[in-house]
């Protein structure tokens, strides 16, 4: 497949260079000619193309008051087929746990107010004029377990049901998704987030998932601990310069997701034909499971 020829005929661009820079499960990313940016998806289905991720763009371009930039959509081609979107790449260092640590208190302190700053912005704005894109976690979630039911349970181990089923428990007696709705980013994790040269916040990209969702969706990753994120504490800071939120709730909502991932992968699998995912999705319970019987004892 020409990537090149398919770029140039669709956004009327002279393609000198391209050079693949990465890639999801059904998307790929491309720098043209050292400057530009193009996110290219093929799929069947408009809806799983580059349609909302645009108009979010262009939504925060226009009403989003900040120094911190955001991809500004100057290419675009979206069909049933195929979805294509250029912008100018945002130059700066993606943060990682290592460049955060390296930093001294005090830049600490200004990049964790450069994000609770950015996100309380974002989250604040009218969304109105782009409400059709809301996202229904918990009911997504619902139906995602109907799939499941309808499809692969009976033919899980006893083991592997009664995590489902404890899971959807505490799903429906939670009151995390009660709270306020606005417009997230909803993958909101370290390398989305990028510095300049003194170590300040200056770009967030790749808004694929967002949308109107529970607010405490970006802090999800702000308070996971792992290799790729920096930690709980970094999170928590956050949260308190953002202000006027429940960190407990939101520290709970982060929980609720993370439980929820071997199901996750689960139906990822069911949907999209990957044996693949299901089986990493059901040796992720069999893992948790045996973690979480260690730490009872």
């Amino acid at each position: 497949m020409d990537i090149k020829k398919i770029i140039e005929e669709k956004c009327n661009i002279v393609v000198d260079s391209i050079k693949l820079i990465g890639e999801g499960y059904d998307s790929k990313a491309y720098i043209v000619n050292n400057e530009y940016v193009f996110k290219i998806k093929f799929s069947a289905n408009k809806k799983k193309g580059y349609e909302k991720e645009k108009a979010i763009y262009d939504f925060l371009n226009k009403k989003l008051n900040t120094n911190i930039k955001i991809p500004n959509i100057e290419y675009s081609y979206i069909s049933e087929e195929l979805s294509i979107l250029g912008y100018k790449e945002i130059k700066g260092t993606f943060l990682t746990p290592e460049i955060y640590f390296a930093l001294s208190k005090e830049k600490q302190e200004l990049l964790k107010q450069d994000i609770a700053m950015f996100l309380r912005q974002m989250h604040d704005l009218d969304y109105s004029e782009i409400s059709s894109y809301t996202i229904d976690n918990k009911q997504n979630v619902l139906e995602e377990y109907q799939l499941l039911k309808e499809t692969i349970y009976d033919s899980l181990t006893d083991i592997e049901k009664q995590y489902v089923e404890e899971f959807m428990q505490r799903l429906n007696s939670t009151t995390i998704f009660d709270g306020k709705k606005c417009l997230c980013h909803n993958d909101f994790s370290c390398n989305h987030l990028l510095l300049d040269d003194e170590n300040r916040l200056c770009g967030v990209i790749d808004f694929g998932d967002s949308g109107i969702i529970d607010e405490y969706c970006d802090f999800i990753y702000l308070l996971e601990d792992s290799e790729e994120e920096i930690g709980v504490s970094f999170g928590e800071d956050i949260l308190r310069l953002y202000g006027n939120i429940e960190i407990s709730k939101a520290k709970e909502y982060q929980d609720v997701v993370e439980q929820y991932y071997p199901i996750e992968t689960i139906v990822y699998g069911i949907k999209n034909n990957r044996p693949d995912f299901i089986e990493k999705g059901r040796k992720e319970i069999y893992i948790r499971t045996r973690k979480d019987e260690k730490l009872r004892k």
